[in-house]
């Protein structure tokens, strides 16, 4: 494995500038992708960081499809969109840092989207 990660924000709002100053500081991390459902958002962040154009998102699996070179992802989306994105990720081969809560009910964390769960795709992560 290369010594630095390449990571992927999937959200660029508020907390995501904790994620960003982090990574951006961290010797071992490139903010290689990022994600946001508004596009002018993501263009400031991708600005601000120094993310090329064209690893500038406004959807997570278009991002996780382009760039399968990532490593990691950070789930900085609001609280009701955490466990789509960490799903759609995990299911990807990806590390993920997922703002808390992970999911907003048992329910969708045990039936998650599609036919898959956090539980079941975080399993089959490590088993990778």
């Amino acid at each position: 494995m290369n010594d630095i990660l390449k990571i992927g924000v999937i959200g660029n709002g508020s907390i995501s500038g904790v994620h960003l100053r982090a990574y951006k500081l961290n010797p071992h991390a490139e903010i290689y992708a990022l994600c946001d459902i508004n596009k002018e958002r993501c263009d400031r962040r991708g600005d601000e960081y120094g993310v090329p154009a064209d690893r500038r998102f406004t959807d997570v699996n278009d991002m996780l499809k382009a760039c399968p070179e990532l490593d990691a992802v950070s789930v900085c989306t609001w609280n009701a969109a955490h466990a789509a994105c960490a799903i759609a990720a995990l299911n990807a081969g990806k590390h993920v840092l997922c703002e808390k809560p992970m999911c907003m009910t048992v329910e969708e964390a045990e039936s998650g989207p599609g036919s898959h769960s956090l539980s079941s795709a975080n399993s089959e992560r490590r088993r990778k």
